[in-house]
């Protein structure tokens, strides 16, 4: 039976889901290789990592929306 956070394990999905609730319109480019794998482990995505300029904003939104999309499906799954 799979967990109702796979692919994470709760401890994980609570990093994650945290970290989600501290990001508004900017990414911190420390933070930048864990959003995108994070993207990668939910949505299948095979792409590489952009780069942290404005012309990639919109993968960078796919990718934050992606996690808080997954993060309420998660939630109201409860």
């Amino acid at each position: 039976m799979d967990s109702k956070y796979h692919p994470y394990t709760e401890e994980g999905y609570n990093e994650l889901k945290l970290f989600a609730q501290g990001i508004k319109d900017y990414i911190p480019e420390d933070k930048a290789s864990y959003v995108w794998n994070n993207f990668k482990l939910i949505s299948g995505d095979k792409s590489n990592q952009p780069c942290m300029c404005g012309s990639s904003a919109k993968y960078w939104g796919l990718a934050m929306n992606t996690i808080r999309d997954f993060i309420k499906k998660v939630e109201t799954n409860v």
